[in-house]
């Protein structure tokens, strides 16, 4: 019989609870699950989906912590619920979220945070023909924005103008992630399919393609290690074991 004990350097950390005063609570959260990230922040405020018809989100300043009641006012102009949404790096109170009504709005907080409901976004993105289930600004060019569907494209979008400037439709099944290079020039997806993509972000066409990379069956997620030119990729083995 082993009487291996596997060593751990976090086994007598400990911390302390936060204090409710610097806790945001109360909130009735939307149930609708996916690859999405839950909550994304500018430096000003924090965005999350809450539950309700039309698929309402909640902007919070996070500076102001506090308890959250329905009265609150949400952004609430999409027809059915939002699978995620992100902001803008250039502008802080710009945020663009993404529906199961197959569209993209982007909307503009206005300062001091908001005072009534929003209903109005500045653009409405049309051309996807299903869930639109996640959404990536380019990192060096304010305007540039990029989107995957469950109709199996990804879009890269000009939301100044109101247009898609891009259509790639190589992932063969749904994509899992997006995450733009440093510069901005390459989208890295990874897909259903097991394999990693690299976009041209100015003509739309496969720049390369990393075949299964984790043969795992899980969801595969992706970032850019700054400015190296790598990329990190975390999936699971065929046994369901994470690796990076």
């Amino acid at each position: 019989m082993s009487h291996f004990v596997r060593a751990s350097k976090y086994r007598h950390i400990y911390s302390d609870p936060p204090k409710a005063e610097n806790c945001w609570t109360g909130f009735r959260l939307a149930t609708t699950t996916g690859e999405q990230t839950y909550i994304k922040a500018s430096a000003k405020y924090f965005a999350i989906a809450v539950s309700g018809g039309g698929g309402p989100f909640v902007v919070m300043d996070i500076n102001k912590p506090g308890r959250f009641d329905g009265a609150i006012p949400k952004v609430q102009g999409h027809s059915s619920s939002v699978l995620d949404f992100d902001w803008n790096p250039f502008d802080d109170s710009m945020i663009a979220s993404a529906s199961d009504d197959s569209t993209i709005k982007l909307w503009s907080i206005p300062d001091g945070g908001l005072k009534e409901n929003l209903t109005e976004p500045l653009v409405d993105l049309k051309g996807h023909g299903r869930k639109v289930t996640l959404l990536k600004f380019n990192p060096t060019v304010g305007n540039v924005l990029a989107s995957c569907s469950g109709d199996q494209t990804v879009k890269i979008w000009d939301v100044e103008k109101g247009e898609d400037i891009n259509t790639f439709s190589g992932n063969q099944e749904l994509t899992q992630d997006l995450a733009w290079s440093y510069n901005g020039d390459i989208l890295a997806t990874s897909c259903k399919d097991k394999n990693i993509r690299l976009i041209d972000g100015r003509t739309g066409s496969e720049a390369g393609i990393i075949a299964t990379p984790h043969e795992g069956s899980k969801s595969v997620k992706l970032t850019y290690l700054g400015n190296s030119g790598k990329l990190a990729s975390c999936g699971f083995t065929r046994q369901s074991q994470r690796e990076l």
